[in-house]
């Protein structure tokens, strides 16, 4: 594929050729999904004039799963399409913003990552564990607890040869498989053990919630990446993306100069170097500003589904399921009342 090279397309050109292909606003995200952000956005999507879809680029290492589910929200109520441009590192919160998109475009540099909520070790004050890690543990235990319990109970019988009886050999297992396995049970805390599954559930109820307008996962596909992946920095390229989601494509050759335009911002996450530094902005102008929006657009040949290098690569259209199983995740099919606990994501 020829690029052109970047130096023959100014930022600001390139922008109105991604934003007229797509009759979309730009936005470029590079930071953490936290608290004030959503307002934020909502604020500033109220105040612009907008086009009729938006093009999220977004790369983050992920944050709050309350915020990241009012930006999805807020882009859903706002535009008439919501595309999420992954162009490189899209963690965690990141992912639960995925789910709400009504098309992901995907670079090669491009990662989205696990929806297992993370939440703060025991009787720690840093330090942060999966929910599911609780919930591994728990089922590790009660496994192996059987396991022990038939073998001893087996083993009972058959080397008595018959003498003693089922009911005796029973009572015999239970005994040693308690004096074996309750110095561990006894570590257990329950009230953990219910945080870790209301953690667990922050996803199921956010993503539940964003699918139903996106229209770009199913609840099979939520469940698989909420709970089946080893671990939270597990990656998720474009490749396994395509089986999770409906609907993703590569970028095209605009998209694709854009996002080297943008350089390290659109591959990896920055700290803000203030605290009342926005982690977002519109790269696109305004529709009726004077100097841009449709009239700059036509000028560049940008009209809608026009100008070069507008023809996404590939697309896929049929819904694809994941192979295999994941662990049990109540997925609500209509919704229920959210937690107010905050979690990271």
């Amino acid at each position: 594929m020829n690029v052109q090279h970047s130096s023959t397309h100014p930022m600001d050109e390139v922008i109105e050729l991604v934003s007229d292909g797509l009759d979309a606003d730009v936005i470029h995200y590079n930071g953490p999904i936290d608290r004030p952000v959503d307002s934020m956005l909502i604020d500033s999507c109220i105040a612009r004039r907008k086009r009729k879809n938006v093009l999220l680029l977004l790369v983050t290492p992920g944050g709050d799963a309350d915020t990241a589910y009012r930006v999805a929200r807020c882009l859903q109520n706002k535009y008439e399409k919501f595309i999420l441009y992954v162009s490189g590192y899209c963690k965690s919160a990141g992912t639960l913003i995925a789910t709400g998109a009504h098309e992901l475009i995907m670079s090669d540099h491009g990662e989205l990552g696990p929806l297992d909520v993370q939440m703060y070790k025991k009787d720690e004050l840093v330090g942060m564990q999966s929910g599911l890690t609780v919930m591994d543990a728990l089922d590790a235990i009660r496994e192996n607890a059987f396991s022990h319990f038939e073998n001893f109970l087996l083993e009972t019988i058959k080397r008595s040869q018959g003498t003693i009886t089922l009911k005796t050999a029973a009572e015999i297992a239970t005994n040693l498989t308690n004096g074996l396995f309750a110095p561990i049970s006894n570590q257990v805390d329950p009230l953990h053990i219910g945080e870790a599954g209301r953690a667990m559930s922050i996803a199921a109820q956010y993503g539940s919630r964003l699918l139903r307008d996106g229209r770009n996962i199913e609840l099979d596909g939520l469940t698989f990446i909420i709970s089946a992946y080893p671990s939270h920095g597990f990656v998720i390229d474009r490749g396994e993306a395509d089986t999770l989601f409906k609907r993703v494509r590569e970028p095209t050759e605009n998209e694709i100069l854009l996002a080297e335009m943008l350089g390290p911002r659109a591959r990896w996450p920055e700290n803000l170097s203030r605290d009342d530094e926005m982690p977002f902005r519109f790269l696109s102008k305004e529709p009726d500003e004077p100097n841009g929006g449709d009239d700059d657009g036509a000028k560049l040949g940008g009209s809608a589904g026009a100008g070069p290098g507008n023809s996404p690569k590939a697309s896929r259209g049929k819904p694809k399921r994941r192979k295999g199983s994941a662990k049990s995740v109540t997925v609500p099919d209509e919704p229920v009342e959210a937690s107010d606990s905050t979690r990271d994501t």
